[in-house]
């Protein structure tokens, strides 16, 4: 009997062990539990936000980025191993949003049918090669002023004129989908550049 159950617990563990490691890979996530599978060439994500299990009756707590069927290896800088924002040569770069697919969906694209949102996150225009640490950390979906902020108070910097340059491609792409500036403070991010 003891024979037996030991039988079956080892096959237990052996089976838990091959399971895990056929789900797992490797990959710091962002804040929102997600990040680039570089392997298979996807984004994914691996948990929900917290704060969305928290408050179901704000716009953010359904924002999903899941739906908005971005497509990193499709667009035009998916191969730039150059960060736009830094100059800075890597590995590897993330494709970033300029506008953050959170930042349009809290600024109007929470309207959008799954077409629309799809257009924007694989919008060539709205995409810039970014050092990883740069877009999953300093910029993530913040607004401008803050991303610029948290630039400037980390170790790395804009690459000249860049930082307006940031500024301006945002306004263009906010402007071509329509999106709201509400709490952008557009002024306060150029005078932030300086």
């Amino acid at each position: 009997m003891l024979r037996k159950m030991v039988a079956v617990s080892i096959l237990l563990i052996t089976l838990m062990g091959a399971s895990i490691n056929v789900w797992s890979h490797g990959g710091r996530i962002n804040s929102e539990g997600c990040h680039n599978d570089s392997n298979a060439g996807t984004y994914h994500c691996h948990r929900s936000s917290t704060k969305s299990k928290a408050s179901n009756n704000t716009k953010s707590s359904s924002y999903n980025r899941d739906n908005w069927k971005f497509r990193s290896s499709a667009s035009p800088v998916s191969n730039s191993v150059l960060g736009w924002y830094t100059g800075i040569n890597g590995s590897a770069t993330d494709v970033d949003h300029v506008v953050a697919l959170k930042d349009a969906y809290l600024s109007g694209g929470h309207n959008w049918n799954g077409s629309q949102k799809r257009t924007f996150a694989n919008d060539p225009f709205n995409h810039v090669a970014s050092v990883p640490y740069v877009n999953r950390t300093l910029k993530n979906a913040y607004v401008p002023l803050k991303f610029i902020t948290k630039l400037h108070n980390s170790r790395y910097t804009f690459s000249k004129g860049k930082c307006v340059q940031y500024v301006d491609l945002y306004i263009q792409v906010k402007r071509k989908y329509g999106l709201a500036f509400t709490n952008n403070s557009i002024n306060a991010a150029r005078a932030a550049c300086r």
